[in-house]
């Protein structure tokens, strides 16, 4: 059951079984409200059949959960280092993701989704755990972020006119890795429907702290949080590991007001179920205190 009328909990298919429809009736016997879809029958849902594509619309018909975002890999992996604006969009490798746009376009366009994710191109990280971390996340150059912005931009305009728009999720091994990087890129852009995925336990591992002034900078695009939680273990080199959410440093408890506070309302899991007492937990900490406060007021 969901316990808050704040919040709707959501989660990836593959956090909780490879085989999808293992993973729909798991979904729908723990409440979850609606999915992502990522990796199913281990294979990318970009890279599906026809035949498996026609199996999973027909589960999502059966088990009627609703499918909010398609997690693509467009731009990821995208090292700019041979890029040049000029000839972007005639590059080999800008080709090939804007066919994997066009392919996610279909797949969201079938199931009824309304974002695909995209990420911001990769930074030279031969080792990403671990990794330096820094509070600016390593910074984006000029040109840099104009490779960046022209690729987005190009990627965003082929959208418009449709239902469906890109959601820029904020990851360790990219430009958009911490909040700062992605107001950067999301201004660089200057498209309305350049939405963002905001994780705040990537942007605790990329070096920046994620609340207060990360998470105010970008929630006027948030459409989506991806929810899990990572610790230090050796800050000298940048070594992380996974915890149970609550356990680390993505700051849930001063997240989900916040959340609250600005009417963003999907709560997606991108780790293992375990989590997810802790997160309900979590919410239901956080309504208690609001409804006291409204009985103050």
């Amino acid at each position: 059951m969901n316990p808050s009328p704040a919040f709707a909990f959501g989660i990836l298919t593959d956090q909780i079984d490879q085989d999808f429809e293992t993973a729909l009736q798991i979904a729908t016997r723990e409440g979850f409200s609606y999915i992502s879809l990522h990796r199913l029958w281990g294979k990318m849902v970009t890279d599906l059949t026809p035949a498996e594509m026609t199996e999973m619309l027909r589960l999502l018909e059966r088990y009627q959960l609703p499918v909010n975002m398609i997690c693509s890999l467009l731009f990821r992996p995208f090292p700019l280092d041979d890029i040049d604006v000029a000839t972007l969009e005639d590059h080999p490798r800008f080709q090939e993701h804007m066919a994997l746009l066009d392919r996610s376009f279909e797949i969201a366009r079938a199931v009824g989704a309304p974002y695909i994710r995209t990420f911001a191109c990769s930074r030279n990280m031969p080792v990403v755990n671990p990794s330096p971390r820094s509070p600016d996340g390593g910074g984006i150059d000029d040109d840099q972020l104009a490779k960046i912005a022209r690729a987005l931009r190009i990627a965003v305009e082929r959208l418009e006119g449709t239902a469906v728009q890109l959601a820029l999720e904020n990851c360790r091994a990219f430009f958009a890795n911490t909040g700062g990087n992605q107001r950067r890129i999301v201004d660089a852009v200057g498209h309305p429907d350049l939405k963002v995925i905001w994780d705040p336990a990537n942007a605790f591992v990329a070096g920046e702290t994620p609340m207060p002034d990360a998470y105010e900078l970008i929630r006027d695009r948030i459409v989506d949080v991806h929810c899990k939680d990572s610790r230090v273990v050796d800050d000298a080199i940048g070594l992380v590991e996974s915890t149970l959410i609550g356990d680390g440093g993505a700051m849930w408890l001063d997240q989900l007001p916040a959340l609250r506070r600005d009417g963003i309302h999907t709560l997606t899991m991108e780790t293992k179920l375990a989590s997810l007492p802790r997160l309900r937990a979590m919410v239901s900490q956080v309504e208690g205190r609001a409804t006291a406060m409204q009985g103050k007021a």
